[in-house]
């Protein structure tokens, strides 16, 4: 897959929207756009910031990676059991409120 690609992936997953990510990132929608309708390409920086920002690997947005299996702790796994139980809606919100909780840790750091 091309990094645009994994980059929307990576977003979708998260339950996030272009605007969203642009301000989280500290980028304009429409450079974001563009990055991920592949008709700008990604600067080393910007990759960085996507690599920081996903906790990945700029080898795994380049496609040159699989992500690799991770051992989580029980914390982790209640989050994910808890998560798993909720409809869509109670999903969408539950990452709402945790990339509000990352905004605002990362302005507090």
């Amino acid at each position: 897959m091309s990094v645009s690609g994994n980059i929307v992936r990576l977003r979708e997953n998260l339950g996030l929207t272009q605007k969203e990510l642009a301000e989280a990132l500290n980028m304009n929608r429409s450079v974001l756009n563009r990055i991920e309708n592949g008709t700008r390409p990604v600067r080393d920086d910007e990759l960085a910031v996507f690599a920081d920002y996903f906790n990945v690997s700029a080898d795994y947005l380049l496609g040159r990676e699989t992500p690799k299996a991770i051992a989580l702790s029980d914390e982790q796994t209640t989050v994910l059991k808890g998560f798993d139980a909720l409809n869509s809606a109670g999903q969408k919100l539950l990452v709402a409120v945790l990339n509000s909780l990352r905004i605002s840790h990362a302005a507090a750091v």
